[in-house]
């Protein structure tokens, strides 16, 4: 009885255990579906060749080839970003107005999208709780190895219950079609993107390394924000947005990005910069990446790692600087709804 082999088995099985986390789930959820946290008809396609991106490699057996180095991988877009957290009825329902239309930055869609982060969020991270539940008592591991994922497994349901009280407010706000609780900051570029992502954070140190929420306190309450990428009419946009719940957290966070690009930092490398190191869920150009010289990517994926690695402390200033001038796009536009 291998542990390794149940834990990948066990983890494929959470991975396809589908559900609806839809606000109002239930009698009408029909088929359930594997749904794209990431668009394939809009974002992805900005930046798919061949029908291909690249996006960072999770498996475990990769990462004991490569010492734990995280590595990109080609993936179809049909399996890019997928994550089987709504039923066919109630994807198509909710998120027909950013799924059909370009984005425009209005608080509907913003909703909509911050939801769909939130959504994808919530399913990877019950599942990790159900598998480091299931795992923790394998009989391969020896006493101090059970300790350690029993560790994991109470670290999973203190950090779930923070998103859980997040849905709370997203689902209420969303089931009572009550858009103005949502604040948003919106970069938009007419270049072509190399870049598309979706996600969340609960910010602990804005751009400046300031701190603005101790994560240690555990506590059922932290401010969390979205961010995601979308295609617009002319170009595509990066977009943070919250919960108005989460004031008091985002909008010193958003302030401080600002008075940084104000001093001389460009928001293309701030921006990269924070996608390399708080979103797992990119999907990458193929020819960009492939046309980055060695420099370019090894700073990328040691900024992957940095945020990864269990065992290496992040340090406060992990936004203030690097990966600078990798980015080769620029941003042209800023739509701001803090109030």
């Amino acid at each position: 009885m291998s542990f390794i082999g149940d834990y990948q088995r066990e983890s494929k099985r959470q991975t396809e255990r589908s559900r609806c986390l839809h606000y109002a789930k239930g009698a009408r959820c029909d088929e359930l579906i594997s749904a794209h946290s990431i668009q394939s008809k809009g974002q992805l396609s900005l930046i798919a060749e061949r029908g291909h991106v690249y996006r960072v490699g999770a498996d475990i057996s990769l990462l004991r080839r490569t010492q734990g180095l995280p590595q990109l991988i080609k993936v179809g877009v049909n399996k890019a970003s997928t994550f089987a957290g709504f039923c066919k009825h109630h994807d198509n329902e909710l998120f027909e107005p950013i799924d059909n239309f370009p984005f425009e930055p209005v608080k509907h869609q913003v909703a909509l999208y911050a939801y769909r982060c939130l959504c994808r969020e919530y399913f990877v991270k019950e599942n990790a709780l159900v598998l480091a539940d299931k795992m923790k008592d394998h009989p391969e591991l020896s006493t101090s190895q059970k300790a350690s994922l029993k560790e994991t497994w109470m670290g999973h349901g203190l950090g779930f219950a923070p998103l859980h009280q997040q849905k709370v407010h997203y689902d209420q706000a969303l089931l009572n079609r009550d858009y103005e609780k949502f604040r948003f900051t919106c970069f938009t570029s007419s270049e072509p993107c190399n870049v598309q992502m979706s996600g969340l954070l609960y910010p602990d140190y804005d751009f400046s390394g300031q701190l603005l929420q101790d994560l240690l306190e555990r506590r059922s309450a932290l401010d969390l924000i979205t961010f995601f990428t979308a295609p617009m009419r002319e170009g595509w946009a990066f977009v943070f947005a919250w919960h108005v719940s989460s004031n008091q957290t985002c909008e010193p966070f958003i302030q401080s990005l600002d008075s940084k690009v104000a001093n001389g930092e460009k928001l293309q490398d701030a921006l990269l910069r924070f996608t390399l190191s708080c979103c797992e869920n990119h999907a990458i150009r193929v020819s960009w990446w492939d046309g980055l010289d060695g420099s370019s990517k090894d700073a990328a994926i040691s900024r992957i790692h940095l945020m990864t690695h269990p065992h290496i402390p992040v340090p406060a200033s992990y936004l203030v600087s690097g990966c600078e001038g990798i980015a080769n796009w620029a941003f042209d536009g800023e739509h701001t709804a803090l109030c």
